[in-house]
C-alpha cells in the first residue's frame, strides 16, 4: 500500500501537467491559387473611321505571347495585325481597314482560350472634328482625369489618322506664382502629349507649350472660373 501511494504521488504531477498542456494550434491551410482567366475589358480607341488602319490597345487580363485578335461584325471578319503583348493586362494591335459597323473584339491565346468584348469597336464616320478639343484638370494636378481620358479617347482615331501637327497648350488658374503656374501648365500639356503618344500618335507631330495663368477663359476669382481655367487645349492641323 505504501509503495502504491508513493507511486501515485510521483506520477500525479506528471499526469496533471500532461492534462493541462495546451494543444498546439492546427496549421493554417495553404493559400489557394487564384485563377486568372483571359478577359477582354476594353479597347482604345473604341471608335475608328471606316476603311482606315488604326493602331489600338486592348486591355484585360491573362494575355499571352502569341495571342491573336479578331474583329467580327455579322459575317465580316478581319484579323488584327502586329499584335504585341505588352503585359498580362494589355496588348497593342493594328486594326485593319474595316467597313462601317459595330464589331466584336476577340482575343485568343495560343492555348486556344478565347474571350470576346461584345460590340467593343464602332466603325463610323466622325461626326465631330478633333480640330479643337479641351480637357480639364484638378487643382494643382497634371494627371489626366477619367473624363479627360474619355474625351481624348473619343478623338484618338482622328489624331492618329491626321498627318498634320497637334498643338497642346497648358493653362492654370490664377492661384500660385507666375513661374509655378507656367511649370504646371507645361506639365499638363506634357501629360496630354504622353497620353496621345502612348495611343499611337507620333511624338514628332505633337508640340507642347504653356501659358500658365496668362490666358484664362473666365477672369472671375471663384472656383467655377478656376475649374474652367485649369485646362489643356488641343489644336489639330491638317
Amino acid at each position: 500500500m505504501v509503495r502504491t501511494v508513493c507511486a501515485l504521488a510521483v506520477l500525479a504531477p506528471l499526469l496533471i501537467g500532461t492534462g493541462c498542456k495546451k494543444k498546439p494550434p492546427a496549421p493554417a491551410p495553404p493559400p489557394q491559387p487564384i485563377e486568372v482567366r483571359l478577359q477582354v475589358s476594353s479597347i482604345s480607341p473604341s471608335t475608328v473611321a471606316p476603311d482606315t488602319p488604326t493602331k489600338a490597345k486592348i486591355f484585360g487580363s491573362a494575355f499571352e505571347d502569341g495571342a491573336t485578335v479578331l474583329f467580327t461584325f455579322g459575317s465580316n471578319e478581319a484579323a488584327g495585325a502586329g499584335v504585341v503583348v505588352e503585359s498580362m493586362n494589355s496588348l497593342s494591335v493594328n486594326i485593319p481597314p474595316l467597313a462601317a459597323g459595330v464589331y466584336d473584339v476577340a482575343v485568343t491565346n495560343p492555348s486556344g482560350e478565347s474571350s470576346t468584348l461584345r460590340s467593343g469597336l464602332t466603325v463610323r464616320m466622325f461626326e465631330s472634328s478633333c480640330r479643337n478639343v479641351t480637357v480639364h484638370f484638378d487643382f494643382d494636378r497634371s494627371n489626366i482625369r477619367s473624363d479627360a481620358k474619355s474625351t481624348l479617347d473619343s478623338n484618338m482615331s482622328c489624331y492618329q489618322q491626321q498627318t498634320g501637327t497637334v498643338r497642346i497648350e497648358g493653362h492654370a488658374d490664377e492661384r500660385g506664382t507666375t513661374d509655378y503656374n507656367l511649370a504646371l501648365g507645361q506639365r499638363r500639356s506634357d501629360s496630354v502629349k504622353q497620353y496621345l503618344v502612348s495611343n499611337g500618335v507620333a511624338s514628332s507631330r505633337v508640340n507642347t507649350t504653356s501659358y500658365g495663368e496668362e490666358r484664362p477663359v473666365d477672369p472671375a476669382s471663384n472656383e467655377a472660373a478656376w475649374a474652367k481655367n485649369r485646362r489643356a487645349e488641343l489644336t489639330a492641323t491638317e
